[in-house]
């Protein structure tokens, strides 16, 4: 796929990086921002940008542009991969760009570990529970959604609490931080009740950036439960039996590489760009990519707004 790049914020990083890297997949010939002076080889004219030859457009900016500019490529009948930048916008905004063509960059029903969370579901059963800790609003909602296939569902009640705390510093998007500042962050518990159906969300402001904190998930079905180390289920005599998920790396260190993850000795999950040193973040979007691009398969415009919808509760 030949796609331009426009915008210049740090997820931009993520396609350059899977550009380079799998050129095969991924060409981007352009990239263009408004502040075209700030970087070598960026246009400022969008006219200019879409005179490159390219099948889409990848949109890739600031909260405050993003509507603008997904509505002007609308108009002009451009194909985008777009941002899951939905979260600010009212629904008559969401409803107007709902229908584009392309594909939303959700990345983490793709990931390793959701990745093989998701196929394991059948060994579960009927799925009624989901906790995770880990992931905020829409992408949260995007996992949960397909966990309890709730579609556009909305949940029938909800109880919540925000609990500030202070807690060491240990990072920030800017990379590690060692010191003795403390940060005060803000725990969102969120229990969302879809009619026999839940759903718990436990994100923390801090949570990306923390040494203190990983991704926790569980997924209550009625043969058994998925966590994000393992399966307990049932084995062919009814006996229950824990399975664990083996993450196969090709570095260890960087979390870099994962080329397929077992459960319990059988592959579940696969990458079909091992070898090429993506993380975990540049294989999902990877794989988007191609399921749009090569299987026709796209994360609709529209799922993605439905992630929003529900995130906005989260």
């Amino acid at each position: 796929m030949i796609a331009i790049l426009a915008g210049t914020g740090w997820r931009a990083g993520f396609y350059l990086d899977i550009s380079r890297k799998l050129p095969e997949l991924l060409t981007i010939p352009c990239v263009y921002s408004h502040r075209a002076g700030d970087a070598e080889g960026i246009v400022g004219s969008l006219d200019e940008a879409l005179s490159a030859r390219h099948d889409a457009v990848i949109v890739s900016t600031s909260k405050e542009r993003f509507l603008p500019l997904m509505k002007e490529l609308r108009d002009r009948g451009e194909t985008v991969i777009s941002e899951t930048s939905f979260l600010p916008l009212a629904d008559e905004e969401m409803d107007a760009i709902a229908d584009m063509e392309g594909t939303v960059a959700e990345q983490y029903p793709y990931t390793p570990l959701y990745g093989a969370m998701l196929a394991a579901l059948p060994l579960v059963g009927r799925v009624s529970q989901i906790r995770l800790s880990g992931l905020h609003s829409h992408h949260a909602a995007a996992i949960a959604r397909r966990v309890l296939s709730l579609g556009s569902e909305m949940p029938s009640s909800m109880s919540s609490c925000d609990f500030p705390y202070a807690i060491r510093k240990t990072g920030s998007r800017d990379g590690d931080f060692i010191g003795d500042e403390m940060e005060q962050c803000t725990r969102k518990l969120r229990m969302l009740d879809f009619g026999g159906r839940l759903f718990v969300n436990d994100f923390s402001s801090n949570q990306y950036h923390s040494a203190f904190y990983g991704k926790e998930a569980e997924i209550r079905g009625e043969k058994g439960t998925i966590t994000e180390r393992g399966v307990t289920a049932l084995d062919d005599d009814g006996s229950p039996v824990w399975m664990p998920f083996a993450f196969h790396r090709d570095d260890y260190h960087s979390f870099r590489g994962t080329s397929y993850v077992s459960l319990g000795g059988k592959v579940v999950w696969r990458n079909r760009f091992a070898g090429k040193g993506l993380t975990d973040d540049e294989i999902g979007i990877a794989e988007l990519i191609y399921r749009f691009s090569v299987l026709k398969e796209p994360y609709t415009i529209r799922e993605g707004i439905l992630d929003a919808r529900l995130g906005r509760l989260l």
